[in-house]
């Protein structure tokens, strides 16, 4: 195993934004399996998504967010021959600390095993932290319960374009049925769900840390400002002292988060390789 000569700290809001990343999907995944170059996720099946069984590839595992200490490590020569064996058929590779060359010779590997690789992906980290503003709650958001399943399942798969739902509905059940984790706000106009947010919460890990896993409006709402009275709601429930996450690549997502007191605190780097069975 080959180590990089680099300092060996993790800048901060790396460790955090990807710990909550990581643990968000922990939470909703049937099992996972943890290497030092990343974590396998085992997922219901989304075709659509390619999120079935999905390796992600850090080159360093934190279990913890305040274990910002370690040495980035080189994944095996034959990472992709691995990764295929072992039936998985999607991998994201961030690409933000790790160095270029040692980049380009994975995804180079993943691609002469015959997956399809998308390099130079760029996500803004964002962050806010609750003491630094007040926002206002609102009479339109509600808490979900499993009572609305259907209506932000179907909220959900309208505002990204799936067609498939029975996915979305099977991981917002898992989201619902641990209520100390996942925070799910859904925004009703004529009693239909016009937006919605799920909040991650790893409280049993650390108690000043949340994540805006996913958020949507209903084409048919937008531009109404709906996005921001849902997201603006549900940071206002979480309590003072607590650092709020997302990834934000729309410049006009950048600027809506802006308005709500979010700053960027960071650029990901990151390459999708998937199999193009799928």
């Amino acid at each position: 195993m080959v180590h990089h000569a680099r300092s060996s700290i993790l800048p901060k809001w790396y460790a955090e934004a990807k710990f909550l990343q990581s643990e968000s999907m922990r939470m909703v995944s049937d099992a996972t399996d943890n290497f030092i170059f990343g974590r396998i996720f085992r997922t219901p099946t989304n075709q659509e998504h390619r999120d079935g069984n999905h390796l992600r590839m850090s080159f360093c595992h934190l279990e913890f967010p305040w274990d910002c200490s370690g040495v980035l490590a080189d994944p095996p020569c034959d990472i992709a021959r691995i990764v295929r064996d072992i039936g998985v058929n999607r991998c994201t590779v961030d690409c933000t600390l790790v160095n270029g060359r040692v980049a380009d010779s994975v995804l180079s590997g993943f691609e002469k095993t015959g997956f399809v690789c998308e390099r130079d992906l760029e996500d803004y980290v964002m962050c806010l932290d609750t003491t630094t503003v007040t926002l206002t709650e609102s009479q339109r958001v509600r808490r979900a319960t499993e009572e609305d399943i259907t209506g932000v399942a179907s909220c959900n798969a309208r505002s990204f374009g799936y067609t498939d739902m029975s996915w979305l509905v099977e991981k917002l059940l898992r989201q619902l049925r641990q209520p100390d984790s996942f925070r799910v706000y859904a925004l009703y106009i004529r009693e239909r769900v016009a937006a919605f947010a799920v909040i991650y919460t790893p409280w049993e890990k650390s108690k000043d840390l949340a994540f805006v896993q996913v958020m949507g409006t209903d084409p048919e709402f937008r531009r109404q400002g709906l996005a921001y009275e849902v997201l603006a709601h549900a940071v206002a429930l979480l309590p003072k002292g607590v650092r709020v996450y997302l990834e934000a690549v729309d410049p006009a997502a950048i600027a809506l988060y802006e308005k709500l007191g979010f700053a960027v605190v960071g650029k990901a780097m990151s390459a999708e390789c998937w199999l193009p069975s799928l």
